[in-house]
Parts: C-alpha cells; structure tokens; sequence
C-alpha cells in the first residue's frame, strides 16, 4: 500500500518563496513532498491549454506514494492541483490564500478575471484554507496530517513556524 502524502505544489523555486521557513518546516515531515513549479508558465497560457499541460505533468510525476492532500500557496497552482486530484479523487486541496489584492496588483501578464475564477474556484474545493501570510501557523495543518495518516515525524503538540 502506498504511503499516504502532503503534496505541496510551490509557486516558484523553494528559495524564492515568501513562506519558505515555513514550507521548509512543513516539507521536515516524512510524510510531505514538494513539487516545483512547471517550467511553462501556465498563467501566461490559455485556460484550456494549462489545463491540458497540467494533465499531464500530473500523469507524469512520481510520487513516492499516494496523494491524500495537495497544498497549494497562489490561485495559478489550482491547474496542477485539479489534475492530481482527478487522478486522486479521495484527496484533499488545501489552499493557503494569499493576500489576492497584491496577487492581483502583480498579475501583470495573468488576466486579472482568471486569477479571480482561479481562487474562488479553489476556495470552492478546498477541504483546508489558510492565510498564506508570514504570520502562517502550522499546527492546524500538522494535525490535518496527522488526522489523514501522513507521517508528520512531530511527536507530541504541532509546534508553532520556525520551531
């Protein structure tokens, strides 16, 4: 039997993201993997074909178990995340929402619509939502781990970020 995961998809390369103490003490779990971002920028790309892109990337990867969440930190992300969790049915989205208006104010090349059917689409499919802010707690989705059977490797009490 596969072992069951926390599939965090990163919105860019580890060390470029805002959250990265936090992603770092999340992905310290054994139970959790991490996947960088697609190499074709699918917010630049019409909706239909990131979604078939994503499909694939989704067939494609190699887990070393079986998805039982896939974590999300940026609305774009929920073209990756839809496809493993058609591929996965029984998993969970969990959807770390950024603060939209900056996302938004940013989007430059991403359609400023799409951004928005994107995050309210995975607010809408989310079994977990969390601030993706610098002031993230991990606790709750430690013990959301805890709660699927993903190893957590934590003994006792979900500690605080940074701990």
């Amino acid at each position: 039997m596969d072992r069951p995961l926390l599939v965090l998809l990163l919105p860019r390369r580890l060390e470029r993201i805002e959250l990265e103490a936090q992603a770092r003490a999340l992905l310290s779990a054994p139970g959790a993997v991490a996947v960088d971002p697609a190499r074709l920028p699918l917010g630049r790309l019409p909706a239909g074909l990131a979604a078939g892109l994503a499909l694939g990337q989704a067939k494609r990867m190699r887990l070393p178990g079986a998805p039982v969440a896939v974590a999300i930190l940026h609305p774009i992300q929920f073209y990756l995340a839809g496809a493993l969790l058609a591929r996965n049915p029984a998993a969970e989205l969990w959807y770390g929402e950024p603060e939209l208006e900056a996302e938004l104010a940013a989007a430059r090349r991403r359609p400023r619509a799409r951004l928005e059917q994107l995050h309210a689409a995975a607010t809408a499919r989310a079994a977990l939502t969390f601030p993706a802010g610098e002031d993230l707690d991990l606790a709750p989705l430690r013990a959301r781990m805890a709660e699927l059977g993903i190893a957590t490797g934590v003994s006792g009490p979900p500690s605080a970020p940074g701990a």
